[in-house]
């Protein structure tokens, strides 16, 4: 009997144990868990404090390097197709002001509502390299049989698309993108902008460029996405995201301008949340024309400066300069 009574505590103080221990676990398991949410909290909002030279704190997945498709457009002639809103659109005439002084060459077309898009190939080889939208709700609104034509002419003959999407005083507070996972955010003010450096398209933009202030107008479109096929190229910052009413990310920059790598579809683009107004988007511009063209239609890095001194020798009598001025001058160039 004394046996039984014997066995019976012992077991009785093992549950204990056991359920004593088992509570122990929980505790010290909720309180790791919770130091490491607190931790990565702190982190995140350390990060979006950061300073716009910061990059490597910045909260964005998408700041990191990602491999693209290689860009080979040698089945495709030189030459760009836009697609314009109509003949006398502002910006139409600013890319075309562009393209012509860049002697890059193009095709112009009026964006089809629901007609048909013009011969994309000649002879079995792609007769554009890149297609540029001036308004990039054409390009998403097209009738079906003509956007799978043209996705499809982008995908065999590795063409590209740059976009723009300038919003007006009538656009929606937000804009889906159809068959994209993509969200604009419109007419939002912003500031403080700079440009990723990790971003594979720079070519003339300097990487390092950073700039303080509010951007020109309150008419920008910010890009939300959840694809690792988006890279922002230009981040910025709301001016007074306290009194924003649109439910925007907690992150406290916003891409102006992304680029597609291509992972999503196998189409790479270049999309601009505003027109060519903005000084840093043409540059952005040219060098997306670069990018996309795998270097084919790219400006030269080499500048060049033009000294006219010809006042100098026809000037009034006494200001001339004569043969020792010149001399001196010679002497002065080549030792610098």
């Amino acid at each position: 009997m004394n046996h039984i009574v014997k066995l019976r505590r012992s077991f009785r103080t093992l549950v204990i144990l056991l359920a004593t221990f088992c509570l122990v676990s929980i505790v010290i398991s909720a309180y790791y868990l919770y130091s490491d949410h607190k931790q990565a909290i702190v982190l995140i909002e350390t990060s979006t404090q950061a300073g716009c030279g910061d990059m490597n704190m910045l909260p964005y997945r998408t700041m990191e390097v990602k491999l693209t498709k290689p860009i080979d457009i040698t089945k495709t002639d030189l030459t760009i197709l836009l697609f314009v809103e109509s003949q006398y659109s502002q910006l139409g005439q600013d890319i075309v002001a562009i393209l012509e002084s860049s002697r890059f060459q193009y095709d112009i077309v009026i964006a089809p509502g629901k007609g048909d898009i013009p011969p994309l190939t000649k002879d079995g080889r792609g007769k554009y390299a890149i297609i540029i939208y001036e308004n990039v709700l054409k390009y998403v609104a097209m009738e079906g049989w003509n956007r799978e034509l043209l996705e499809k002419y982008c995908v065999e003959y590795s063409v590209s698309i740059i976009a723009f999407h300038k919003a007006t005083e009538n656009s929606l507070p937000s804009t889906k993108l159809k068959g994209f996972p993509l969200l604009l955010y419109n007419n939002v003010a912003l500031k403080n902008y700079f440009v990723n450096p990790n971003s594979p398209l720079l070519h003339i933009t300097r990487a390092s460029t950073v700039e303080k202030g509010p951007l020109p107008g309150e008419d920008w479109t910010v890009f939300q996405y959840n694809h690792s096929t988006y890279q922002p190229v230009i981040l910025s910052e709301l001016q007074t995201p306290e009194h924003h009413e649109y439910s925007l990310s907690r992150s406290s920059h916003h891409a102006t301008v992304i680029q597609d790598l291509g992972l999503h579809d196998g189409i790479q683009r270049v999309l601009f949340g505003n027109n060519l107004n903005f000084w840093m988007h043409k540059l952005i511009f040219i060098d997306a024309i670069s990018f996309l063209s795998g270097k084919k239609l790219s400006l030269s890095l080499d500048r060049y400066i033009l000294v006219d001194i010809d006042d100098i020798f026809v000037g009034k009598e006494g200001t001339r300069m004569n043969v020792n001025d010149v001399k001196v001058r010679l002497f002065n160039w080549e030792a610098v």
